[in-house]
């Protein structure tokens, strides 16, 4: 049990570090309104003893604290201060219930904004994590994370928000009990607790298991349908959708298991609690009746002890209930706790110029597996120059580029923009003069015009040039234009044509740098050798950086870089010269 209750104490710590400034406060103004609810709500409970006890024996308004308030507000008949008292306690009931309504919707506005908020810190946090953090996670998880465990980690706040309002309630409902019949209370409060506790102590453990199972399913389910819609051609090739439905149903029914195991569970409160309440109360009724023989001097009581446990256990069964939830959706507050905590670059934009040369000056880089990818590498590359990087599979070609062009940063050594060291300070400046051609070209389901700009606002003269560089204009013209859609992935094009997207993509913002990372090599030679042709005609006053196997891919490069291992073992001028 501790441990669970210390786990649970980490809670507010790992809440208060995501939650933004803003929520904070929300969140202060929100416990000022609960409190303020649970003073209505034991007002408006306390408040019918008396009004029973005057309406049933109006001759307590002779004697006593209720003559008191009788003459003090001036009354003079008996019915008419019992008609205004019951017409008061009417405007309350109703001021009580949309007091209510309102309550609700301000915590339900914060709840879901609060979810927003996560989802979009997250959604930053994964943006701005170093590539090389990120290619070690699965898109399909960070989805999951950002769209799936925010839901639940706002609904956790929700919980203990909920579990507050109704501490609030039951506690000041409580001390009014004790104000009228302490013994009584205590004689339930001390048969309750020992409940209430044994439900606590099955509940709890039960409860964060199963969301410990759901996290881990719900990761699981995002993470296959990604593979899947990621590989569907594949899946079609190999026959093999029943292995997909197979793992999927697997994670589903693990998910839908925990559920309902969760759910049984936070609804046991209720059906024990009231039980054994009410039938609580019905045996204090039959033995102070035995006692005393006097029936009507204990109806007033009875009937405020009714109505409190009324409110007050369903207000215990949702503490219970919210206390599951906080269990149940621990595993996701953990989750975004861990991701939002996630290391994160600050980058800037001071601006550079490249005139002369670009110098990569005794680099090394190692991913955080471990292992040396490139070591210990050397390179000037003058602008406007070609420059061929060749190599086995593996050996540290498409790392060297990625560093090139500001992706990853070294481990050791530095990559230098006429003679300006390149750092986070003015990475993003370099960034923005390089055009990138990878081997996959990635096309989301929108627009030619979209794929191309990044951007729902776009310079129409500009992008008609640039789709006419890349030699893809005549084929669009035909279609849609720039409006034409590519489908997700770009399946409604052929692989030369989404090449040439990628060419005019990279082209789009004119760099004065130009990388082809193994940009053709998926490409029929005909196909190739047609774009290699464009891609040469137009980088002849730019910096053009080429990853490839095939000679003819790169026979035209000035100069030629051999790396094997993670290291240069060869550069040479004559491209011809040198057998690949």
């Amino acid at each position: 049990m501790s441990i669970r209750l210390s786990s649970f104490t980490a809670i507010p710590g790992k809440l208060k570090n995501i939650l933004p400034r803003k929520q904070k406060i929300f969140l202060v103004i929100l416990l000022f309104m609960t409190i303020f609810l649970s003073f209505i709500e034991t007002i408006g409970i306390s408040a019918i003893m008396p009004f029973i006890t005057v309406a049933s024996n109006p001759s307590v308004l002779d004697e006593g604290k209720f003559k008191v308030v009788y003459d003090f507000l001036g009354f003079t008949q008996k019915t008419v201060f019992i008609i205004t008292f019951g017409i008061l306690i009417i405007i309350f009931y109703i001021f009580r219930a949309i007091y209510n309504i309102f309550y609700n919707y301000i915590l339900n506005k914060y709840s879901i904004g609060t979810q927003k908020l996560f989802s979009l810190k997250l959604f930053k946090v994964f943006l701005f994590i170093p590539y090389k953090n990120f290619v070690q996670k699965n898109s399909g998880e960070i989805i999951q994370i950002i769209n799936t465990e925010t839901v639940r980690t706002s609904n956790l706040l929700l919980n203990l928000l909920g579990i507050l309002s109704e501490a609030f309630t039951i506690l000041a409902l409580y001390g009014f009990m004790v104000a009228v019949n302490w013994k009584m209370t205590l004689i339930l409060t001390l048969i309750l607790l020992i409940v209430i506790f044994f439900i606590v102590a099955i509940l709890l453990k039960k409860t964060k298991q199963q969301g410990v199972k759901t996290t881990n399913a719900n990761l699981k389910q995002s993470r296959i349908l990604h593979e899947a819609f990621g590989n569907f051609k594949f899946i079609k090739l190999r026959c093999n959708e029943d292995d997909f439905l197979k793992r999927y149903d697997t994670s589903a029914r693990t998910a839908a298991h925990a559920s309902v195991i969760s759910t049984t569970l936070g609804n046991l409160p209720r059906n024990i609690l009231e039980n054994i309440g009410f039938s609580l109360l019905i045996g204090v009724v039959i033995i102070i009746i035995w006692k005393t023989g006097s029936p009507e001097t204990v109806i007033p009581i009875i009937a405020m002890y009714a109505l409190a446990l009324y409110r007050m256990l369903p207000g215990v069964n949702r503490m219970l209930f919210n206390l599951n939830n906080v269990a149940y959706n621990q595993n996701s507050l953990d989750v975004v706790y861990s991701a939002a905590n996630y290391e994160t670059e600050v980058e800037g934009d001071i601006q550079i110029q490249f005139e002369k040369l670009i110098k990569i000056d005794s680099l090394s880089f190692c991913y955080n597996t471990g292992g040396k990818v490139l070591q210990d590498i050397s390179i000037e590359i003058e602008k406007g120059e070609s420059i061929a990087i060749t190599g086995e599979s593996g050996g540290g070609k498409s790392t060297l580029v990625d560093i090139l062009i500001g992706i990853n940063k070294p481990s050791s050594g530095a990559l230098y923009v006429d003679d300006i060291k390149i750092t986070n300070d003015n990475i993003r400046s370099w960034r923005k003069k390089i055009g990138y051609i990878p081997q996959s070209i990635y096309l989301f389901d929108g627009t030619i015009a979209e794929n191309v700009t990044f951007s729902s606002e776009f310079n129409d003269e500009q992008l008609i040039k640039t789709l006419k560089m890349a030699n893809i204009w005549s084929f669009l013209e035909k279609k849609e234009g720039i409006n034409t859609l590519v489908g997700e992935g770009g399946i409604q094009l052929s692989g030369g044509q989404k090449q040439r997207i990628g060419i005019a993509r990279a082209l789009y913002t004119d760099p004065e740098v130009l990388v082809l990372d193994e940009a053709t090599s998926s490409l029929d030679n005909d196909t190739e050798s047609k774009i290699m042709d464009e891609i040469y005609s137009l980088c002849k006053n730019k910096t053009l950086i080429v990853i490839a196997h095939r000679l003819t891919t790169v026979e035209r490069c000035k100069r030629h870089i051999v790396i094997e291992n993670g290291k240069i073992i060869n550069i040479k001028s004559n491209i011809k010269s040198i057998a690949l």
